[in-house]
């Protein structure tokens, strides 16, 4: 069976790092990318079974990406996670409203945030 594919975009280097490790020893294939506009590019000429998409990214930020897919009549075919610190005060959570499938806080435990992934992919 082929190992799923997700797409790291993550921009603070030890949660990627950390995310990516941990994602590898699962054995699911990672492909990370850490600006917003290489990630934009990266979502529209791949297939994906996952993203995890941090919000707050050089170039696009994570709800950017997402708009202008959307502008571009381009639909995901694939569940969308955002990793945030967003600490859901009421703009935040008005953003978090738009969001597609789930959210993930940045402090989330490793066990945790595998288990969330994992459940996600069983879906």
């Amino acid at each position: 069976m082929a190992k799923k594919r997700i797409l790291l975009i993550e921009d603070d280097q030890f949660l990627h790092q950390l995310y990516s490790d941990l994602l590898k020893n699962e054995q699911y294939e990672v492909t990370g990318i850490m600006n917003g506009n290489e990630a934009y590019q990266a979502i529209k000429d791949n297939t994906w079974d996952l993203i995890l998409l941090d919000v707050m990214l050089p170039g696009m930020d994570g709800f950017q990406i997402v708009e202008n897919l959307e502008m571009e009549k381009i639909k995901l075919k694939c569940p969308v996670i955002y990793l945030t610190n967003l600490d859901g005060n009421d703009n935040d959570k008005k953003k978090l409203g738009k969001v597609q499938d789930h959210w993930i806080k940045s402090d989330m435990s490793p066990p945790d945030f595998v288990q969330k992934v994992q459940a996600i992919l069983k879906k």
